[in-house]
């Protein structure tokens, strides 16, 4: 078999296979499904830098972890001035992140909000793909703000808001909830800080409809 035509057969191996697992995960689970993507364009591009000799290793490979070992080994390096640049931003995103974490006071990992809400872990995952809470990426796993929960719960109205907000990033999400807000009492507060403190219906549909104009 040509190289060409392994490429070809490979690409369209990714394709169904990334069509198959769009349509079994659940639709909030943003997270995820950005996740794919992004395997899905390196792998993609690692196969159009791949050598004859990589390919064929690849097609014998004996399972998924050691053909995705052997993919990028024909990829050049980026060059020492976007490292550095990467380096920068990355340090720059975290900075950003722990600060806004503090001001939210906190994050809580699934299994502190588990117990906080009394239920399971794989209940919290439920409730984030539903967008009844907040979940953030923070390293290699889901952390929860501590600002949406109050008493034991999760804050009333949040979930309309969340809704609103739909696929944006939820570090996005995350900041717009916690930055304070004019118009909607005696000083600024944040979303999360208006609903910790009561809400009625009408104040809660007009933080639904402007989380809905962030989003737009």
């Amino acid at each position: 078999m040509s190289p060409d035509l392994v490429q070809r057969v490979l690409l369209r191996y990714i394709a169904d296979r990334k069509d198959r697992l769009m349509t079994a995960l659940a639709a909030p689970d943003t997270l995820r499904r950005r996740a794919m993507q992004a395997l899905t364009d390196a792998v993609a591009r690692a196969l159009d830098s791949a050598s004859e000799e990589t390919l064929a290793a690849i097609v014998g490979a004996q399972d998924p972890r050691e053909a995705l070992a052997i993919a990028p080994r024909d990829l050049a390096p980026p060059p020492p001035e976007r490292l550095a640049a990467e380096r920068a931003a990355r340090a720059r995103t975290a900075g950003f992140r722990a600060e806004l974490a503090a001001r939210v006071g906190g994050m809580y990992d699934r299994g502190e909000v588990a117990e906080l809400l009394g239920v399971t872990p794989a209940a919290i995952d439920k409730q984030r793909q539903r967008r009844q809470i907040l979940g953030v990426p923070y390293g290699n796993e889901i952390r929860y703000p501590a600002a949406q929960f109050r008493d034991g719960a999760t804050l009333a109205g949040l979930k309309p808001i969340l809704d609103a907000l739909g696929d944006m990033h939820p570090w996005g999400q995350l900041q717009l909830l916690a930055a304070p807000l004019d118009g909607f009492g005696d000083a600024p507060a944040s979303v999360f800080a208006l609903l910790a403190g009561g809400t009625d219906a009408d104040m809660r549909a007009r933080l639904a409809a402007l989380a809905a104009g962030w989003a737009a």
